[in-house]
């Protein structure tokens, strides 16, 4: 039906989701989904006075005070239409609407066939009509192309740029637009009531904000992204769980019919019980991955509206639907995702317990129970941070070791800002105002060093042996296996012009994730930006512009916010999950003081450089403290900076004041 240029436009867009009808005078709801105006008059009948939730995305719809009449029409629907009815072209240069009757005149009602069609008024115009049309006062100036023109392509340009946006107040084409007012203005609106006020061509006001809506529309489309892999993740699970259900199933018949008799009807009820959790799961993920769609159908269509608005809208119109489609967009990229529940972030293993004790007297005990073993549900991949293979949560520390020298040669430091430790069990600490990185061995013993030619701010280790290192404006320096730098990741869209990249990991999914002032980025593995999120404050949502970071094993993104004294926990989307807060010095167990280095260990535990209380503490993956590990009357008074778990069970912390490494043993 359409020609090749145009293939992207849908019937989405030009059919009514309501009455799946053509549309009759289409009206754009602020989330830009576009329904009849009829359509809407009857859904707000049924609704409370003055609230309407959009059909399609169930979200909020404010209305103007004059009600569904003052929302905005959609422009482009009309024009859309247009286009895809131009008939498709047939090798020998004839049209299939050519080869089967002439097109009517829609302007007259003898029905002879149409030779002209008006761009204006969209009519298709016989001889006679078209004789008449030119020659009225009111359309002798409208653009009328031939049928020939029109049904070869022609045409098919000023098509798209034919203008339909015009002054609610004077009926005349908005050739302005009013940055005092935000709205497109016609000439006869600039030299009466705007003018006093700021405006310019529509032109430059479009291609202005055609830019940022540009840049916006690069972070929903990687926000629709995400929400396809989670809905792939989804699948997973439930494909995976039928199976894991199956084997269960076979393991407790298969233990049944190996005992006596008395263990038949227990081994039923663990199948009545493996059944019911089923239906449960089953009913679960149904409603997860539902949520999950909505999200990802409102991601699409914005971004379809959006790409259509910027392809086939005039500078008027892009300008005439710009502030609702920048709210939009910044609404949908910084917006709430669909809530991950346990489900999304662990694969359920079912076991059944062996059996155990006298045939007769245990028959339950025989038959076994069923257990939900977590995995993680997203498969690790080739290249991720390293991550440690011990668990800090119980039991104390003591001081094995300590490295102290300062200075600027080998082995020796000045301000050691961040540790990581490789898969071959080197540590390697950033030497910040040395401007270099340095590599010890598992006992601190110095083996070389990387100039770097800025002062380093976070390093991490990858499992294929690369390095990522921070503080060099919005950059992050890859080095790899040889410690030779490889490539440069060049950050763009920071708000913060003169922070520098920071805290650095790279979660299960190789998405590179760095801080920069108060912003999170979340890069793919060749450095685009797939999302970002953060803005200044002190809210959930908020951070301030000193932030370290660190991931756990379900790819959650664990924040520590300096000046904000709090460690924030963000789901792999960056939403705000919890907080580990409550400013303070005190013996408060949860308080924090300037926290600085976050790392996890191979439980999930978080564990926290409180550098302003002097001390080292670890919090349970859901935010419970669990204990300080390292405290001032216990161990001396430190201000830890940096930390990092080895593969052997040691703790090293690195405290900037005394440019010390201290290595401890778990007990």
């Amino acid at each position: 039906m359409a020609s090749n240029a145009i293939s992207d436009i849908t019937d989405e867009f030009l059919v009514c989701q309501v009455c799946l009808e053509d549309f009759k005078q289409p009206k754009m709801l602020p989330c830009l989904h576009t329904f009849c105006q009829p359509c809407l008059e009857k859904l707000l009948a049924t609704e409370p006075v003055g609230k309407l939730d959009c059909p399609t995305c169930r979200q909020d719809a404010p209305l103007p005070e004059n009600g569904i009449q003052g929302l905005k029409p959609n422009f482009l629907v009309g024009k859309l239409r247009d286009i895809l009815q131009q008939p498709q072209q047939h090798p020998k240069g004839e049209t299939s609407q050519a080869r089967e009757v002439g097109i009517p005149c829609t302007a007259c009602e003898v029905g002879k066939s149409a030779q002209f069609y008006c761009l204006e008024c969209t009519d298709y115009l016989c001889r006679k009509c078209n004789y008449t049309h030119g020659r009225f006062k009111g359309t002798k100036s409208h653009k009328v192309v031939t049928i020939q023109d029109l049904q070869s392509g022609k045409a098919a340009a000023e098509l798209r740029a034919r203008e339909t946006s015009k002054c609610e107040d004077h009926q005349e084409l908005n050739k302005f637009y009013c940055d005092t007012c935000h709205r497109v203005i016609c000439l006869h609106c600039v030299v009466t009531a705007h003018k006093d006020h700021q405006y310019v061509e529509i032109e430059k006001a479009a291609e202005r904000e055609g830019a940022k809506i540009k840049a916006k529309l690069a972070t929903v489309k990687n926000r629709a992204d995400l929400h396809e892999k989670w809905i792939e993740e989804l699948q997973s699970v439930k494909d995976e769980w039928s199976s894991e259900v199956q084997r269960t199933e076979e393991q407790i018949k298969k233990q049944v019919n190996s005992i006596i008799e008395a263990a038949k009807k227990v081994g039923k009820d663990r199948i009545a019980q493996l059944r019911a959790m089923n239906a449960a799961r089953e009913k679960q993920m149904e409603a997860v991955m539902e949520a999950a769609e909505m999200d990802l159908a409102s991601a699409r269509s914005c971004v379809q509206f959006t790409h259509n608005v910027l392809e086939y809208g005039s500078p008027a119109e892009v300008m005439s639907v710009a502030g609702e489609l920048t709210g939009r967009l910044d609404q949908t990229a910084g917006g709430k995702n669909t809530e991950k529940s346990e489900l999304t972030k662990n694969i359920v293993n079912l076991t059944v317990d062996p059996p155990a004790g006298e045939v007769e007297q245990k028959v339950a005990k025989l038959v076994g129970g069923i257990n939900q073993v977590r995995t993680p549900l997203c498969p690790q991949q080739n290249i991720t941070q390293v991550r440690p293979n011990m668990v800090i949560g119980n039991g104390g520390m003591s001081l094995k070791h300590v490295k102290t020298e300062k200075g600027r040669g080998g082995g020796q430091f000045y301000y050691l800002s961040s540790i990581a430790v490789t898969t071959e069990g080197d540590i390697i600490v950033t030497d910040h105002s040395n401007k270099r990185l340095q590599c010890l061995d598992k006992g601190g013993s110095f083996k070389g060093k990387v100039n770097l030619g800025f002062m380093p701010e976070c390093v991490a280790a990858l499992t294929n042996g690369e390095l990522l290192v921070t503080g060099d404006g919005h950059r992050i320096h890859v080095l790899d296996k040889q410690e030779r730098e490889s490539r440069v990741i060049q950050v763009t869209g920071t708000a913060e012009k003169r922070a520098v990249t920071n805290g650095i990991t790279v979660d299960g999914l190789g998405r590179v994730i760095v801080t920069i002032g108060y912003q999170v980025f979340v890069l793919s593995p060749s450095g685009d930006v797939m999302m970002k999120f953060g803005d200044e404050g002190q809210g959930q949502q908020q951070l301030s512009s000193s932030l370290l970071v660190t991931i756990n094993s379900t790819n959650q993104i664990i924040i520590s916010d300096y000046n904000n004294d709090n460690v924030k926990i963000f789901d792999p989307s960056g939403r705000h999950i919890f907080t580990c807060e409550s400013c303070g010095s005190g013996p408060g167990h949860d308080q924090l003081d300037g926290p600085r280095s976050v790392i996890t260990d191979s439980e999930d535990n978080i564990i926290v450089a409180d550098c302003g209380n002097n001390r080292v503490s670890v919090f349970s993956r859901d935010g419970t403290f669990i204990r300080h590990v390292l405290t001032e009357e216990g161990h001396g008074r430190f201000s830890p900076m940096g930390l990092a778990l080895t593969h052997d069970g040691h703790l090293i912390v690195s405290e900037y004041l005394q440019n010390t490494i201290k290595f401890f043993d778990g007990k």
